[in-house]
């Protein structure tokens, strides 16, 4: 599965089947895969080698969410879903991103807090979903398949 296939077929689905039904399971899920485009992103830009470090792969994604602060978000988003807690390796200060706070049934928890500033999970989907949407190797060809 190549960047275009994933992020219409895995994320975007996911986007949409959470925008129509919100949903806790459906928000980690639209979150994560949608935070993983920018790896295949990565990958299609070094040519889908046989071979690539870790390093290689998490600098080259790094690159493409650094150009976007959407997908910046986007990440520390998934972070925090992946890893329960977002802690830095120093001392914290002040308030620990976490996705333990997060109900089910209540919407008004889906915020993090980040730099300070809270933000509503789906806030930061729609504007990552919005930002990849533009990306041209995402974009589908007339004679490919793929978006809406």
């Amino acid at each position: 599965m190549d960047a275009f296939d994933f992020f219409h077929d895995v994320a975007t689905v996911n986007y949409k089947v959470l925008k129509k039904s919100p949903d806790l399971r459906l928000l980690w899920n639209a979150v994560v895969s949608m935070n993983n485009v920018a790896e295949y992103l990565a990958l299609h830009r070094l040519g889908y080698p046989a071979s690539v470090s870790q390093s290689e792969l998490r600098d080259a994604a790094e690159q493409i969410r650094n150009g976007h602060p959407s997908l910046d978000d986007l990440n520390f988003c998934a972070i925090t879903f992946k890893h329960v807690r977002r802690i830095p390796r120093s001392r914290p200060s002040g308030l620990t991103a976490t996705s333990t706070s997060l109900s089910a049934g209540d919407k008004t928890t889906w915020i993090i807090e980040k730099d300070g500033v809270l933000r509503a999970f789906e806030d930061v989907l729609d504007r990552a979903f919005e930002d990849l949407s533009a990306f041209p190797e995402l974009v589908a060809p007339k004679n490919r398949g793929g978006g809406d």
